[in-house]
């Protein structure tokens, strides 16, 4: 799904946030990426999703390299990648209906299908009774909520989770959790970058660790630590 070699990236500032990064995700994988802050876990999502180029190395999505797409096969290259931000991201003028259906509304997907697409996911994280309702009118947990329907409408291979439940709550925590869990049972990639050690201690899923750019521990069912 994801592979990397020797990847780098060296902004113009001089400041370098991946380096000699390779790794290899396979399709299914449930893996958190974890680090200090400035660690480099947001610079690898930012190239995943070719918001970045790369300075060197290789970095593949299935069976696309990143870096050789022309401009205008991103939009198509990103229907495949569902992205889920700390900061929810929502659009404040429209409805929790709106903004999920937006997704699809820019690929132009046909009016009967946007329907039973966004019913669908709107079921699976259990806001139907909020479908008419503003971002201003839901809770943190609720948008985040909103945040993943948004992510997953398009059906994608892959999703990436930076830091999600970093403005939540524990409890509202576990419940994006559960959420990511059923996604990734029902055969969705979920690479997520996370602060939160009790999450990662009790889920015992693989474990990247990254510091200075660098990958320095990579573990199945290993915790947040080494002593974990």
């Amino acid at each position: 799904m994801i592979t990397t070699r020797n990847l780098t990236k060296r902004f113009s500032n001089g400041v370098v946030a991946l380096q000699d990064f390779s790794l290899h995700i396979d399709k299914g994988e449930f893996v958190f990426l974890v680090g200090p802050s400035g660690a480099g876990k947001s610079s690898f999502i930012n190239l995943v999703i070719r918001k970045e180029l790369p300075t060197s190395g290789l970095l593949k999505v299935g069976n696309m390299d990143v870096a050789l797409l022309k401009k205008n096969e991103i939009p198509y290259f990103r229907r495949n990648i569902g992205v889920i931000f700390q900061d929810f991201k929502l659009l404040p003028n429209k409805t929790v209906y709106e903004n999920i259906s937006f997704a699809l509304e820019v690929i132009e997907a046909d009016t009967r299908e946007i329907k039973i697409r966004v019913n669908y996911v709107l079921d699976l994280v259990g806001l139907t009774h909020k479908r008419n309702e503003f971002p201003s009118e839901l809770s943190g947990g609720e948008q985040q909520r909103v945040s993943l329907a948004r992510a997953i409408v398009n059906r994608p291979h892959l999703l990436l989770a930076d830091e999600p439940t970093g403005n939540l709550d524990p409890e509202t925590s576990w419940g994006i959790m559960e959420l990511l869990k059923e996604i990734n049972k029902r055969g969705t990639t979920v690479v997520m970058a996370t602060h939160n050690k009790d999450i990662v201690d009790r889920l015992r899923r693989r474990v990247v660790a990254i510091e200075n750019g660098r990958i320095i521990r990579d573990e199945l069912k290993g915790g947040y630590s080494l002593e974990d």
